[in-house]
């Protein structure tokens, strides 16, 4: 809390807290450090609704979707070599889709 409270004295902007995902903790954080607060969401962590009334400002995933992306990846993977089958394909983004996400 003492750093983070000296790097907003020092005119950053939010306090980014990494991993930590303890309810009373993150609370805690809130109360005391002088500006908003900036949590590492993830696996563990409180919802999103709930990190905003613990008095979370700010709540990022950082490399998350990539390390999700790549674990669906990986599922692929392992069924293609094990089954040859494509199942985990299941819910992935459709061509037309991404021309669309994509403004083609």
């Amino acid at each position: 809390m003492r750093r983070a409270n000296a790097y907003l004295a020092a005119g950053g902007d939010c306090a980014f807290v990494p991993f930590i995902t303890d309810r009373e903790v993150i609370a805690r954080l809130a109360r005391e450090i002088r500006g908003p607060v900036n949590i590492l969401a993830g696996p563990g962590a409180p919802p999103i609704a709930e990190l905003e009334r613990l008095g979370v400002r700010r709540v990022s995933i950082g490399g998350g979707l990539a390390r999700a992306a790549y674990g669906q990846a990986r599922r692929v993977a392992i069924e293609l070599k094990e089954r040859g089958t494509y199942e985990a394909f299941d819910g992935a983004v459709t061509y037309g889709e991404m021309q669309r996400l994509l403004g083609a």
